[in-house]
C-alpha cells in the first residue's frame, strides 16, 4: 500500500479502539490480509469519480481499503457543502469501510451536519427470516455543537458481527436475540452465533433494506441480489452513502451552537429513571473511553495480540515481544 493509504486505514482503526469500539479496531488486521490474499480487496486500487458535480458526486472504489474511498468521500462532500450548503455523494464497489462513525466526527469537526449509512454483503437475518440475507448496514449521524462534534454510531442489528466474533473467544452467553445459529434457530452460546437479527425487528431490517436501495440499487452496484439470487456471488463489497450539509449554509454557525448546546444541557437534566445513574448522549461513552485510552493506552486482548503476531510473522514485520498487560496500555 501506500504510506499514506496506510496511514489512513490505520487513523480509522485506531480511532474504533480508541472510542471502545474494539471490535472495528486492530482486531481487523487480520481479516484484511485474507481479504486482500483472495483477491476481495486491492490494497493498490485508486477510488474515481464516475460522477463529479458541485453538490452530487459517484466514487468508484475498485475494491480499495474502505477507510481509503470513505475519507476521500468525506473529504469531498463536506468541501463542497461548504461551497453549495450541501453535498450527496455515493461510495460504491469498496471494503470494509470500519466505523463510519469516524467519517461522520470529522465532517463535524468541520461545521458540517453528516448522514452517513453503508451496506454490502449479506449478514443479518431479515425479520422473519432464518438466514442471511441482509448487511448489518451501519449507519452514523454527525452533528456540530458548541462542546465538540455530538456522533451517533450505530449497526442495525442488534449486536455488529464483530461484537458477535468477539465473543466467541469467551465463554459467557450473549443475550437472548441477539443472534442465531447457522441452523437459523436462537442461540445464546456465543460459540454457536452466526447471523446476527435485526435491531428492533422489523425496524431494523427496514433500515438495512433502505440502505441497500440508496446504496448499492443507486449507485448501480447492488450487493445483496447478486448475492441472494441466482448467481450467489461471494465476493466481499460495501457501498455507502455521505449527506454533508454545511450549517453556516443555513444560519449563523454560532446560533447553531448554542441552540444545540441548550439542548444538550436540557436533555442532561431530565428526571432519571430507577437503576440510571447518568443522561448519556450519542457518542458520550466513547468520548470518555478516547479520553481515557490516550492517556493510559489501549488495551488489546491476547486473542487479538496472537492473530496479529501470526500475520507479522508470516510478513516478516518485528512485533513487540511482550504487551503489557490492559490497566497499563500498549
Amino acid at each position: 500500500m501506500r504510506p499514506d493509504d496506510a496511514a489512513t486505514v490505520a487513523d480509522v482503526l485506531v480511532w474504533a479502539n480508541l472510542r471502545g469500539h474494539d471490535s472495528h479496531g486492530v482486531s481487523r488486521v487480520p481479516r484484511y490480509v485474507e481479504m486482500m490474499d483472495a483477491g476481495d480487496m486491492d490494497p493498490t486500487a485508486r477510488p474515481i469519480y464516475e460522477l463529479d458535480l458541485p453538490a452530487r458526486f459517484l466514487l468508484d472504489g475498485r475494491r480499495c481499503m474502505g477507510p481509503i474511498a470513505m475519507m476521500q468521500a468525506v473529504a469531498t462532500a463536506t468541501e463542497r457543502a461548504k461551497a453549495a450548503g450541501l453535498c450527496f455523494g455515493l461510495v460504491r464497489r469498496t471494503t470494509h469501510t470500519g466505523a463510519i462513525g469516524r467519517y461522520a466526527q470529522w465532517a463535524a469537526e468541520r461545521g458540517c451536519v453528516a448522514v452517513i449509512a453503508a451496506a454490502g454483503v449479506p449478514l443479518m437475518a431479515y425479520h422473519g427470516t432464518r438466514v442471511r440475507s441482509l448487511s448489518t448496514s451501519p449507519l452514523a449521524v454527525g452533528m456540530p455543537s458548541g462542546r465538540g462534534p455530538v456522533v451517533l454510531d450505530m449497526a442495525t442489528s442488534v449486536a455488529a458481527l464483530g461484537r458477535l466474533v468477539q465473543a466467541r473467544a469467551g465463554t459467557e452467553a450473549i443475550p437472548d436475540g441477539w443472534a442465531l445459529a447457522e441452523d437459523g434457530t436462537p442461540t445464546t452460546d456465543p460459540k454457536q452465533a452466526a447471523i446476527p437479527l435485526p435491531l428492533g425487528g422489523p425496524k431494523g431490517s427496514g433500515l438495512s433494506l433502505m440502505f441497500e436501495f440508496l446504496t448499492g440499487i443507486l449507485s448501480g452496484a447492488p450487493a445483496l441480489a447478486p448475492a441472494l439470487g441466482p448467481e450467489r456471488r461471494r465476493r466481499h463489497t460495501q457501498n455507502a452513502f455521505i449527506l454533508a450539509l454545511d450549517v453556516g449554509g443555513f444560519r449563523a454557525p454560532a446560533q447553531f451552537a448554542a441552540d444545540a448546546d441548550e439542548l444538550i444541557d436540557i436533555i442532561k437534566r431530565l428526571p432519571l429513571r430507577e437503576g440510571f445513574g447518568e443522561i448519556l448522549l450519542p457518542g458520550e461513552r466513547g468520548r470518555r473511553t478516547e479520553a481515557a485510552r490516550r492517556t493510559a493506552g489501549i488495551p488489546i486482548p491476547p486473542v487479538t495480540w496472537e492473530a496479529l503476531a501470526r500475520v507479522a510473522k508470516a510478513l516478516a514485520i518485528d512485533l513487540p515481544a511482550t504487551v503489557p498487560e490492559p490497566d497499563r496500555g500498549t
